[in-house]
């Protein structure tokens, strides 16, 4: 009798013990599903990037990128290891990404997906972990370019009826909000505030605070393309054949750095890259930004430019592939992205 006494006193001991680890490992996994967001200002990429597709991202030593030789796929890529590793179907654009997560924008695919199901129904706006893990998809649609600022993505969303529109919505999806219903492309970053050339009556430039959404004008021009860096304000002066013009913030003098025609541009640092837009004799140029130094980097048309501390991508217009790239500083050397190439299984 004392024997069995026992045992039915220990049958409950055991079940509450149970009981008490699967709420610790419940609390634990919660813990991990709960969004963690920034605690300090932040952009998901730089402007010229977002500018170009958004097709690149570096952040804490590790590429982010939309590898063509795989349908556009999201992949990762250590410089260090040499590891390059996919983590998500494609097609991706508009890379951004923070110390704990990869935002990203998923593009109605061409092909089919698994057993012939058609995966356009899975385009829109997603959060991933860095690893790969937990994608979760914030906003369901058709998405333009797209820029993480702090804790909120700003998009652009377009439909039929009216073109695009500036949304916003927080990285745990929640809060979604139509910002301005014109089409801005949000991707112009600069000591916490959003610039962007006006689509509706003029190009000036106007400024934006992400928290308020209360917005000014800048600069009054006829301006594409912005950006601020070093107290300079760059942009394609649409008046002057669109070439490259840079403005000083303080002085409020403007200089133009280019007098060839551009088609795009990209700036890191001290260093330009520009397509120049000439039906006869196109090419790839890089220069510094005082407008010195001007190097031919290929002939031929290109776009997509991207530039990470130690290479900058391209590809061929109306080409996927190959894969361009070349130093961003030093010599000039366009090789292929084999790396890329060779992670395609």
């Amino acid at each position: 009798m004392k024997n069995s006494t026992k045992k039915r006193g220990f049958i409950p001991v055991i079940i509450i013990t149970l009981l008490l680890v699967a709420g610790i490992l419940l609390t634990i996994m919660e813990f991990f599903k709960k969004v963690q967001f920034n605690t300090l200002p932040i952009s998901g990429n730089t402007t010229g990037n977002l500018n170009n597709s958004g097709l690149f991202c570096e952040s804490n030593g590790v590429l982010y990128f939309s590898n063509a030789y795989d349908n556009h796929a999201l992949y990762s890529y250590n410089p260090n290891s040499g590891n390059c590793k996919k983590l998500c179907e494609g097609p991706v654009n508009s890379i951004n990404a923070d110390s704990h997560y990869i935002y990203y924008v998923r593009e109605a695919s061409k092909s089919e997906g698994t057993f012939g199901f058609s995966t356009a129904t899975f385009k829109g706006l997603y959060r991933m972990e860095l690893n790969g893990k937990n994608k979760t998809r914030l906003f369901s649609g058709n998405v333009g370019n797209a820029q993480l600022i702090n804790n909120r993505i700003f998009f652009q969303n377009y439909s039929n009826d009216y073109g695009f529109h500036l949304y916003a919505i927080d990285i745990d999806g929640k809060n979604e909000t139509e910002v301005l219903p014109e089409a801005v492309n949000p991707t112009g970053y600069f000591n916490n505030f959003l610039y962007f050339s006006n689509y509706d009556g003029n190009h000036n430039i106007s400024e934006m605070d992400p928290n308020s959404f209360k917005q000014k004008t800048f600069y009054e021009g006829n301006c594409y393309c912005p950006t601020i860096q070093d107290n300079y304000l760059y942009f394609i002066d649409v008046e002057n054949n669109y070439s490259l013009a840079k403005v000083n913030l303080t002085t409020k003098e403007k200089t133009l750095l280019t007098t060839e025609r551009l088609d795009t541009y990209n700036l890191y640092n001290d260093i330009i890259f520009y397509q120049v837009s000439d039906s006869e004799r196109p090419c790839l140029k890089r220069m510094k930004t005082d407008g010195s130094n001007i190097e031919l980097i290929q002939n031929g048309v290109f776009h997509d430019i991207n530039i990470t501390e130690n290479y900058t991508y391209f590809t061929a217009y109306n080409s996927q592939v190959p894969i361009y790239r070349t130093p961003t500083t030093g010599v000039v050397d366009v090789t292929i992205f084999t790396e890329a190439l060779n992670a395609v299984e």
